[in-house]
């Protein structure tokens, strides 16, 4: 079937942030989002599949994914906390820090435990309150970033590791340079340099690189269509999707579905 695609304007009520606790015993179908996710595993079992790879559910689980992650869940009697949010709302230095090793999955026990649920059920009772729920939020996102990622000092973002950030939840959308280069407050040209000099490949090909990665990561975890998995990946020109899919990795999309799916 059809992967479902979870937005932003349908699962987020106020756009940027939501935050519930609630009982599950069901089979979620694959599906993924324009938006980042975090749930934590209060009790309960069941299997957790994130791009392919399957987890047990245990109390204590955490699972944080990005845009570019995808995932079915089966589970039984489980009790969790889910957030979702807008990849703009938090703090952009711990979100960066996070994305760099995603998905995050996270065994937690003891006093780091009652920490998540003290901060997440305080998150899912005061949700309405913006400035207090993103205090919250920042909360959450650096615990987790202290938990797996040891004691990577934290530094300002430079304009490329924001850039990265802005490709990260836009990546589906038609991306220009230009609009990347506004969005972190430079000059095309000087940006187009800097991002150069930083990455060791220029914008357009750290761009489609994402874009690549993540048609590989549908061709080989869902059925769905290769012309609507050049549309998810942000490909407006079908043909060029087909053509430059085969110089990335090789193959035509239908032959790495038939290798790797």
């Amino acid at each position: 079937g059809l992967m479902q695609k979870y937005t932003k304007s349908r699962f987020i009520e106020n756009g940027y942030l939501s935050a519930t606790k609630k009982q599950e015993n069901t089979f979620i179908e694959t599906h993924f989002h324009d938006f980042y996710e975090l749930e934590f595993i209060v009790s309960g079992n069941g299997t957790y599949t994130v791009d392919g790879t399957e987890y047990e559910i245990e109390p204590g689980n955490l699972f944080f994914l990005t845009p570019l992650d995808f995932h079915y869940v089966d589970i039984k009697d489980a009790e969790l906390y889910n957030v979702m949010f807008s990849g703009d709302i938090c703090n952009q230095t711990f979100l960066q820090s996070l994305t760099k090793n995603s998905p995050v999955f996270l065994k937690v026990s003891g006093e780091t435990k009652l920490c998540f649920e003290v901060l997440l059920n305080e998150l899912c009772n005061n949700i309405n309150d913006k400035d207090f729920s993103e205090m919250l939020l920042n909360a959450i996102i650096a615990k987790l970033k202290k938990e797996t990622s040891d004691d990577e000092p934290i530094r300002e973002l430079s304009a490329i590791n924001k850039a990265e950030l802005y490709v990260l939840n836009n990546f589906r959308n038609e991306l220009k340079l230009e609009d990347v280069a506004n969005e972190v407050a430079l000059a095309p040209t000087y940006f187009s340099r800097l991002f150069k000099a930083e990455k060791g490949i220029n914008f357009k090909v750290y761009l489609n690189n994402m874009r690549f990665e993540y048609a590989k990561k549908l061709l080989e975890n869902t059925d769905m269509s290769v012309l609507q998995i050049c549309t998810e990946c942000g490909f407006n020109d079908y043909p060029n999707f087909i053509r430059r899919f085969k110089q990335h990795t090789g193959y035509y999309p239908v032959q790495y579905r038939e290798l790797f799916g």
